[in-house]
């Protein structure tokens, strides 16, 4: 099961790499081949609506290009440094002549663009680093193993009272990616992934709820169908006694989905989700664009916090985390960063370019994945009830805070309120409140939670945030 990152450009067409050596004006190149194999399941309830096998190839290429900065001053200034990336069809590699015009087009582009000098790096002294992302059984029958998925998933749903599928979407992957750039360095990896996108219906005399829900897994294994449904189950039947909440100032715990909901890497690095401003803000890029909120050795929160501290890595080797691979898409190997220690940010993650902007040696690479050291507090503890109601969030309908000032309004799609009188589902209003000033008050739970990207406490009590309410 173990993918480890060869060392031989196998994947990349010869052409491909031809056609970028002799493209005018390209100082530098990379370019990636990732194939996929897919299976597919279309349910309709219990259904199968459609069963499907797509094959799909993508090629892309980065072409940098040196140039004088258009603000330059005189002969004296530096160099800038343009790059832009060309998704190439099978058609632009069949065709050299239409190959070199695509390549021709973006060397064009890139020298429009003026970003600071950096390198691409070259290959690493000790090969890449072993991850175990390709679940071999998986591979060899992709149909096969989603259609015990799909039949495991039947069984789950049919074990809850008052719910039934509604609908459900299943796929299975196994890809192939393939890297090389002009410095030499080359590699490539195999991962699986396996997906479900479905939806749970509850129905108690006429009224019927509806909870959705993704689960994205490296393994079947990890998609552990029978717990995670029994929850969603549960949700769904709490949707249809659920209440709006009253309008509330004071503790809320965020609990697993809320807490990694869309923890997945966006297009230029670091997170989506309630983490994404600790992402940004310990980048190498904030840094280098003075948006970084403290320096290293500083508190992550700005003042000193009062609860439980924070632990941070940014971790791309995690076995089977959803994001981990051998090296990032700049071919950088992968690493696992230790970026806040008991609350103090450390040292900020850089990619290639960030790492050359900030003047350092060696780039840790994208942001893959997080990983948040697990606190000492009992689940039943933090939802305990002392002066007022304790709020519990356990899904969002969207969560996006602004990563530059971890400012946030969620809509609620489901909670609970703990109070004397009990345990009570609520549903819409929302959420506000800043990430960093929320860690200055918190307690981490000692149970674990991960959905394939986040890794960490499964449960999060903050001191003080806002619910706007009834």
């Amino acid at each position: 099961m173990t993918s480890q990152a060869a060392t031989n450009a196998a994947g990349v067409p010869a052409q491909l790499v031809e056609a970028l050596a002799a493209t005018p004006g390209a100082d530098d190149w990379q370019c990636a081949v990732r194939r996929e194999d897919e299976a597919q399941i279309y349910l309709i309830g219990t259904r199968i609506e459609a069963l499907r096998h797509v094959n799909s190839t993508q090629t892309q290429a980065v072409l940098y290009s040196d140039h004088p900065p258009a603000s330059g001053s005189g002969e004296d200034a530096s160099p800038a440094r343009g790059s832009t990336a060309v998704t190439l069809s099978g058609g632009d590699l069949a065709d050299l002549a239409r190959l070199a015009a695509r390549l021709a087009n973006g060397v064009a582009m890139a020298r429009l663009i003026d970003n600071p000098p950096f390198a691409l790096p070259t290959m690493p002294a000790n090969s890449f680093p072993e991850t175990l992302i390709n679940d071999d059984g998986l591979a060899r029958d992709l149909p096969g193993a989603l259609e015990a998925i799909r039949a495991e998933l039947e069984q789950a749903v049919a074990a809850q009272p008052e719910v039934r599928l509604s609908s459900a979407e299943l796929y299975a992957t196994h890809s192939s990616t393939a890297f090389r750039n002009s410095r030499g360095l080359s590699g490539a990896y195999e991962g699986t992934h396996v997906s479900l996108d479905l939806a749970l219906l509850a129905r108690s005399g006429d009224q019927e709820a509806e909870f959705h829900a993704m689960i994205s897994r490296r393994r079947p294994a990890d998609l552990q169908l029978a717990p995670t449904i029994a929850a969603y189950a549960t949700y769904a039947r709490d949707i249809l006694h659920a209440t709006p909440p009253a309008t509330h100032s004071g503790p809320v715990i965020l609990s697993g989905d809320a807490l990694g909901q869309a923890s997945a890497p966006t297009l230029g690095g670091g997170l989506a989700g309630f983490f994404a401003p600790v992402a940004f803000q310990t980048s190498g890029q904030a840094a280098f664009q003075k948006l970084a909120r403290c320096a290293p050795g500083e508190f992550i929160t700005g003042e000193e916090p009062r609860g439980d501290r924070l632990t941070v890595r940014a971790d791309a080797l995690r076995p089977w985390g959803n994001n981990t691979a051998p090296f990032d898409k700049d071919g950088v190997p992968a690493t696992s960063v230790p970026l806040i220690e008991d609350g103090v940010l450390r040292r900020y993650w850089t990619d290639m370019r960030s790492a050359a902007w900030l003047g350092e040696s060696a780039p840790t690479g994208d942001f893959a994945g997080i990983a948040l050291a697990p606190g000492a507090w009992r689940l039943e503890d933090l939802r305990s009830v002392t002066d007022g109601p304790v709020y519990e969030i356990v899904s969002f309908s969207l969560m996006l805070p602004d990563p530059i000032t971890g400012d946030f309004v969620a809509e609620i799609r489901l909670g609970y309120r703990h109070d004397a009188s009990g345990v009570h589902p609520i549903k819409g209003g929302s959420l506000s409140g800043n990430v960093f000033t929320a860690f200055q008050d918190a307690r981490l739970s000692a149970a674990i939670f991960s959905d394939g990207a986040y890794y960490g406490p499964m449960s999060i009590r903050f001191g003080a945030l806002s619910i706007a309410g009834e």
